[in-house]
């Protein structure tokens, strides 16, 4: 959780991906690293897109996209079939339903993903 919040207090402050992206390999390296926590992790990246605030999108697409985890994709493709609260963040679930896609069109926004 800690990461994650670091990740979204810089994305308050800067614009684009380059500044959140050693964050983001410290999270994917953090998950990948715990295993016996994913129940939690899970927990924790949908709770995460509950509340769709600066930096979410980039937190949920980056992990997932190497991770692929069936529950969360589970979760976003839920809150688009069944919008709770503004309709308007269908749009932000559905960038990151992208993530979990091989030709995902975000992915070269991040170094790791961009093969450069």
């Amino acid at each position: 959780m800690q990461v994650a919040q670091e990740v979204l207090t810089k994305a308050e402050k800067t614009c684009g991906t380059e500044e959140l992206e050693p964050g983001l390999e410290r999270g994917l390296k953090i998950l990948k690293g715990n295993s016996e926590f994913r129940g939690e992790f899970e927990d924790l990246i949908i709770s995460l897109i509950d509340t769709p605030q600066e930096g979410v999108v980039e937190i949920v697409s980056f992990l997932m996209h190497d991770l692929r985890w069936e529950a969360v994709k589970k979760a976003v493709g839920d809150r688009i079939l069944h919008p709770k609260g503004d309709v308007s963040n269908i749009r932000l679930y559905e960038a990151m339903l992208d993530a979990f896609s091989d030709s995902w069109r975000d992915r070269d926004l991040f170094m790791r993903f961009s093969g450069a």
